[in-house]
This record gives C-alpha cells, structure tokens and sequence, in this order.
C-alpha cells in the first residue's frame, strides 16, 4: 500500500483497512510493529552494500500516518 502510493501520506486507518481489513479488531499496535520491522529490513538491505543500495524510508506523519519517501536516484 505504502508503495503503490509512493511519496503520498497514507493515514493509519486507511493503512489498517486495506492491508488487514476493515473488520479487523485486533490491536492497532500490529500496524506499529510491523512497519518497525519493515524500517529495520529497510536499514539491513542499506547495509549489504553501503553506497550502492538506496532504499526508501518510511516517514511517520505524527497524528496521521506514515509516507513512503523514495531517494532520488
């Protein structure tokens, strides 16, 4: 989701709604958790080879949600 709309903020909700459903009752913290461990998979592919691979961040958008940032290439 964060990908497709690339550069644009995607509000926790709709985050929630698209990727685990709207009905889903558990808790938000899953959303929480799981981009953590996409940023820490982010940071290691970095590290492979450091110089030579560019990744994107994901930027939290404090009270909405998050955006994917895509570096320059």
């Amino acid at each position: 989701m964060l990908a497709r709309e690339a550069g644009s903020a995607v509000s926790r909700e709709t985050l929630m709604a698209q990727v685990w459903d709207e009905n889903w009752f558990g808790p938000t913290k899953t959303l929480d958790v799981t981009l953590a461990s996409l940023r820490q998979r982010l940071h290691q592919a970095a590290g492979v080879a450091p110089g030579a691979v560019r990744v994107p961040l994901i930027t939290t958008l404090r009270g909405h949600g998050y955006r994917l940032d895509i570096p320059p290439v």
